[in-house]
């Protein structure tokens, strides 16, 4: 009951079918018979996000760990544009209090819970809720390393809330920040007076990398992630956004990148065109080509 309740209750929340990819993605999602099946399919072929429902989080005493038996908690959306946007949907940007837990006696999910509740929005996406955690099964692990390389995407297409109770160089906290800000029309090149102090350090950290580089900007702060494969992956991440960054691509372009290589992960190179230009992004070798103009930046890993 609970997985039949999930499907319908998503399907539900993609609203209105103007999208072409709507029946497709309800033919498949209505064909999983539950989640042990969905999180297998979904690890290789079409991806979909797990988004914790508003009433969920705004009544919890404390973040919830992700866990199938608690699939009232949810909706999924899958991982095409125009499903999750700014309009419904948060993502949350968070330090992690505890190795075990990111918030275990509620203090961030109490400020979080203060500043959303008069806000209009009806999803939320948070790691510790929507990601399956330790211990994971092989499916479960699977699905997750997968969800990881979305995470861009999630950002891309949802608003953004934070609080962090101190500076502490945290590698995941300064890509949130960065690729927020990349694809943000107001937080492009937002002046320092008009952030929250707890903001200025990072933002002073990614104008830093623009004009020295990644690589020093990191090891100048100690910038830290608790696993080998995540510093990888963010600090390629990283210097790929600031490469876009640095040229100035407009908003619209960088969506485009983001939702494509969440999209479709095998591809290793992929053309997206706006409005105003073409980009071919190759990016297990490094390379971004815009234009007439060829830039270099650190491989993705595959």
């Amino acid at each position: 009951m609970a997985w039949a309740s999930l499907v319908r209750r998503s399907i539900e929340a993609w609203g209105p079918s103007r999208r072409p990819e709507s029946a497709e993605v309800e033919k498949y999602l209505r064909e999983r018979t539950d989640l042990d099946e969905f999180l297998d399919k979904t690890s290789s072929t079409l991806m979909f996000w797990f988004f914790q429902r508003r009433e969920v989080f705004l009544s919890q005493q404390t973040m919830t760990k992700w866990e199938g038996d608690r699939l009232d908690d949810y909706v999924v959306f899958p991982v095409f544009p125009g499903f999750v946007t700014r309009d419904k949907c948060f993502f949350i940007s968070h330090f992690w209090r505890q190795e075990d837990h990111p918030d275990p006696n509620g203090e961030d999910l109490r400020l979080h819970q203060t500043s959303l509740t008069p806000a209009s929005w009806s999803y939320i996406w948070v790691d510790w809720s929507c990601l399956p955690q330790h211990p994971r099964s092989d499916i479960e692990e699977a699905y997750f390393r997968r969800a990881l390389t979305t995470i861009p995407a999630i950002i891309t297409n949802c608003r953004f809330t934070w609080f962090y109770p101190n500076f502490q160089p945290r590698l995941w906290i300064l890509f949130e920040v960065a690729q927020y800000f990349l694809t943000t029309l107001a937080f492009r090149n937002p002046p320092d007076h008009v952030l929250p102090q707890d903001m200025r350090p990072f933002k002073r950290h990614i104008d830093e990398m623009e004009q020295d580089g990644v690589q020093s900007v990191l090891a100048r702060y100690g910038y830290m992630a608790s696993l080998d494969r995540d510093r990888e992956y963010l600090t390629s991440w990283l210097d790929l956004i600031i490469l876009l960054k640095r040229i100035n691509l407009d908003v619209f372009g960088v969506r485009a990148l983001c939702d494509n290589m969440a999209l479709y992960p095998w591809m290793g190179g992929m053309t997206v065109s706006t409005a105003n230009v073409t980009i071919e992004l190759r990016r297990w070798e490094g390379v971004l080509v815009v234009g007439q103009n060829t830039y270099t930046f650190k491989p993705v890993p595959e």
